[in-house]
Parts: structure tokens; sequence; C-alpha cells
């Protein structure tokens, strides 16, 4: 399955300030990272429902950004692809961590990808809604209270720096000591990627509509 990113784009647009991998005479390490990435991240990306190259195959998002270096870049994928094998997070309450992450940096690809990954592992609307918004002052209808928990004690590291006692407290009765200790390593993961994406404003395609409900 190949996901199309939005038509008539220009494919000059998807580096943002890097440099596109394809235009450039890779060293043998680029070249093998760009085939590592091509072999599994972008199809990891694309059974996630989200696309990971342009209509012409081209890496985009911050796989690109990876191809360039590719020391940095193996071993931050190492570092996903170990927390994706081994967190003791259930996969809606890792997604909550991640779009608080990116919607909190407005990190443009992060919240695309992540929204679609919400909806393949089953995150509701209601909540990717809501996290999209980046607030849970109003109505918190319709969300769990382990994904309140999940969201508030991010929001709180991201925004403020510091997490208060009750909101640390809440997380810790809803995922345990290691439950805690994984939400911070995934908050680490994502800012630094959200970093990566903007300080190279590297553009997103266009978030597709919810489904439609059978």
């Amino acid at each position: 399955m190949t996901i199309s990113v939005h038509p008539g784009a220009d494919d000059r647009d998807w580096g943002g300030r890097l440099p596109r991998n394809e235009s450039l005479d890779l060293d043998d390490e680029q070249r093998a990272a760009r085939d590592e990435i091509v072999g599994r991240s972008a199809r990891w990306a694309e059974r996630s429902g989200f696309a990971p190259t342009d209509d012409r195959g081209g890496l985009i998002g911050p796989f690109n950004a990876f191809a360039l270096r590719p020391a940095p870049g193996r071993a931050f994928n190492q570092w996903v692809q170990t927390d994706q094998r081994g967190s003791s997070l259930a996969r809606t309450i890792r997604e909550v961590v991640i779009l608080t992450v990116g919607v909190a940096w407005q990190a443009d690809y992060e919240i695309y990808a992540h929204v679609a990954v919400a909806r393949t592992v089953g995150l509701s609307e209601t909540v990717i809604a809501g996290l999209r918004e980046g607030s849970t002052e109003g109505s918190t209808d319709g969300w769990a209270p382990d994904e309140l928990a999940a969201h508030r004690f991010t929001d709180e590291l991201v925004r403020n720096h510091r997490v208060a006692p009750a909101t640390y407290a809440a997380a810790e009765e809803a995922f345990g000591r290691d439950g805690v200790l994984d939400m911070v390593h995934l908050v680490g993961m994502y800012l630094a990627t959200s970093a990566l994406l903007n300080a190279f404003e590297i553009p997103a395609p266009e978030i597709p509509a919810p489904p439609i409900p059978d």
C-alpha cells in the first residue's frame, strides 16, 4: 500500500530547509541508511496510515533528515524500536503522549503522522480531536481516566517543565513507576523529533478527515 501526499505539491517543498537526499550525491553510509529507512521505518509508516515518502518515492518528514545524518538517525530509530517493543504503555496511551508533545510544539508532521497512528491503534476521534485542540480544560467526556492522566502529565512536563504532585500521583496510579518512566522516555523521544521538524521547517501532508462510522 502506498499512501499519497496531497496532489499538486512541489517536490522541493518536502525537505523544508534541508536538501532532499535524492538531490545529493550520497556516500555509502547515507545510501545504506536511506535503504534501511525505506525497508523498515517507511513500511511501518505505511502500515500505520501515513506517508513517509512523496508520490515519487522520495523520503519526507524526519526520514529525509535521518538519511542525511545516518549515525544519529540510526541511533534514534533504534531508540524508537526499543520503546515500541518493550514499553509497558498501551498503544493508545503512547499516542496520547506523542500527540500531546507534537501539539505543544506545533510540529506539523508529527501531528499528521500520529493522528494516523492513533486511528490505526484505536484511539477515539473524541480524544484525538481534544488532543489536537491542546486543552482538556473544557469537557473531557469520552476520555478514559488513563488517557486523561497521560495527557495531563505530558502536557505539564512539556509546557511547564515540571509536573505537579497531584498530576504525578494520578499518572503513577494509572501506570505504575515503570509506566511513568516509559512516558518520560517517550516524551524525550518526541521532543527530539519535534525539534528536528521545527528547526528545519519540515512540512506535512494534510490530515485526512475522520473516517465515517459504519
